[in-house]
């Protein structure tokens, strides 16, 4: 597809904005989508801020590519080709064996997902292109390569299958507990518990930096979180929410360790944990 010259947008450009006489290309837009999603999140990025991102026009950015929809799934794909060139990833597997090869690989994963924790959602949730493609390894090329290695490890095909479903299941639980952290820890306006616009057809207009009823808040912070289990005259403010008293006598004694960081050391030694299940199967 020809390539097309930037033209200057009318408003003044936005944080990240293409070079003047850069081109217009596929890979352009996506990598300008994914800029904005990272810093501004995922309900931000519509065909027309991109655009303005750019520097043109909503419509022509559909000379490159569909909808919106395509354009979630090309920022995916760029999400997860991201361990193509991660050195602490091997490719194809090393001889050192099975083990040491997902450990690598389950390490590129959490890598890409706290890189981009407010595009993270994408990756868990967008529709995979077959039965498949699970994520957050959605990338054929790495399917493949695990298959391939740990049928190569003397794993029986029920054993590559349970391998290969109780490592994405690891990885994908952990990551979104990782990232919405972290995203709590940034919020932005298009996050996803934020509502954009008005839902009510004008009838009842609301601040679009609302958050949606029984959604998690991107303004409640890891901050406000310690600040809610801090005891007070005795009593955890915490447990206001909880009926106070002695109901719940578990969760105030541990209300302290509920809140702490412990991301790094909990990825580490669930791997262990399913990777040594994995090793008891064969």
């Amino acid at each position: 597809m020809a390539d097309e010259k930037l033209v200057r947008a009318d408003r003044p450009p936005a944080r990240g904005k293409a070079a003047p006489g850069r081109r217009l290309s596929l890979e352009l837009i996506v990598t300008e989508t994914l800029a904005l999603i990272d810093e501004r999140g995922i309900a931000e990025a519509s065909m027309r801020t991109v655009g303005e991102r750019l520097g043109v026009r909503a419509m022509t950015l559909y000379r490159y590519i569909h909808n919106q929809e395509e354009l979630f799934d090309a920022v995916v794909e760029r999400i997860v080709n991201e361990l193509n060139d991660d050195p602490q990833v091997p490719f194809p597997a090393s001889d050192a064996g099975w083990r040491p090869y997902l450990e690598g690989l389950a390490g590129g994963v959490r890598r890409y997902a706290i890189t981009h924790p407010h595009a993270f959602p994408l990756v868990a949730t967008r529709p995979p292109s077959a039965p498949w493609v699970n994520p957050p390894l959605r990338s054929l090329r790495w399917i493949e390569s695990v298959l391939t290695t740990l049928s190569d490890g003397g794993f029986t095909d029920d054993q590559v299958l349970f391998t290969y479903r109780s490592f994405n299941s690891f990885l994908l639980g952990h990551l979104l507990l990782e990232t919405s952290a972290r995203v709590l820890n940034d919020p932005q306006p298009g996050d996803g518990s934020f509502q954009r616009g008005d839902r009510s057809g004008g009838r009842d207009p609301v601040d679009p930096t609302d958050p949606v009823p029984a959604s998690l808040s991107p303004t409640r912070t890891s901050a406000q979180r310690e600040d809610r289990a801090e005891t007070v005259d005795g009593s955890s403010r915490a447990t206001d929410d909880l009926q106070v008293g002695n109901s719940y006598p578990t969760i105030h004694r541990l209300r302290a360790g509920l809140t702490e960081d412990r991301f790094d050391a909990e990825f580490a030694a669930g791997l262990t944990v399913v990777l040594d299940r994995i090793a008891a199967q064969l």
